[in-house]
């Protein structure tokens, strides 16, 4: 059974930061009985709460389709266990409304990419309300176990994923302030997993943009945090969607050029190049 504590709809909302313009949107899908198909999703957040298991498998069936509308209100009625499972864990309640507030914000893209209500990127946050990802000031760490070999990482070590929300710069300051406070959060409140490395796997640790951006830049610094290990994969659309928030490669002449960062990434593409995925790792502080 899935636990209910009392929250009212507006304080779910508020825990989530959703936006005005999108909370018209929620409301209905956090009143009266929930549907069968958002039942289902409902009970894998159940199942997954906790774990670390990160599959999304296919829920629907061809006669009960499982839609992105029966992931969202699955996800907003599950905020009351969740905020009692952070409870039990004795997350801050800072850390919890940071942590959470990245439904508000992946809601907020949706609406700037397609121009509507809704939430395409859902399964990244199945994440959120496992209680696998944390945001720690500027950075949000994931706790998992990682399924390719990273240097210095020993099979089933559990490691720190390093991920970088919407909003604000990557400053020095901000960056180091988060890098220090992951060792002593984790091991305060699962401590059965510690962790001592971290990694990054992001279009910003591409060889090729460390080569063409100012060394003094965010970004470089940030980068240049992290060894490398593995070898880049190619994602043509990730430095696009980023940077320009569409997921469309079409009509690219048609994008903005005003930063450095923009004419960057649009002119290596049209030179012929393909924008990759980096992976680098690097040691926590303590």
């Amino acid at each position: 059974m899935i636990p209910h504590t009392a929250v009212s709809h507006e304080l779910t909302l508020d825990y989530l930061d959703v936006a005005p313009e999108d909370r018209a949107g929620c409301l209905p899908l956090l009143e009266g009985p929930i549907s069968p198909t958002a039942a289902v999703v409902q009970d894998y957040l159940a199942a997954r709460l906790g774990s670390p298991d990160d599959s999304v498998p296919e829920l629907g069936t061809a006669t009960l389709p499982v839609t992105e509308r029966d992931w969202l209100a699955a996800m907003l009625r599950f905020v009351p266990a969740l905020l009692e499972w952070h409870a039990r864990k004795d997350i801050p309640d800072a850390v919890t409304r940071d942590t959470l507030a990245d439904f508000g914000r992946q809601m907020a893209i949706n609406r700037r990419v397609h121009g509507s209500f809704g939430m395409d990127t859902y399964k990244w946050l199945t994440h959120v309300f496992a209680g696998r990802i944390f945001q720690l000031g500027r950075l949000q760490y994931l706790i998992h176990q990682p399924a390719a070999a990273i240097p210095g990482v020993s099979d089933g070590e559990w490691i720190l994923g390093v991920h970088i929300p919407e909003g604000g710069g990557l400053s020095t300051v901000a960056v180091a302030e988060s890098l220090a406070a992951a060792v002593p959060f984790f091991a305060t409140h699962f401590p059965d997993q510690p962790v001592a490395t971290a990694n990054c796997e992001s279009w910003l640790l591409d060889p090729y943009l460390a080569a063409n951006i100012d060394e003094w830049s965010n970004i470089h610094r940030f980068a240049a945090l992290f060894t490398p290990y593995g070898e880049p994969r190619d994602e043509p659309s990730d430095a696009v969607y980023f940077t320009f928030r569409t997921r469309s490669m079409d009509h690219l002449d048609e994008l903005p050029r005003a930063t450095a960062l923009q004419r960057l990434v649009l002119d290596r593409i049209a030179a012929g190049g393909t924008w990759q995925l980096g992976f680098g790792y690097l040691v926590l502080p303590r």
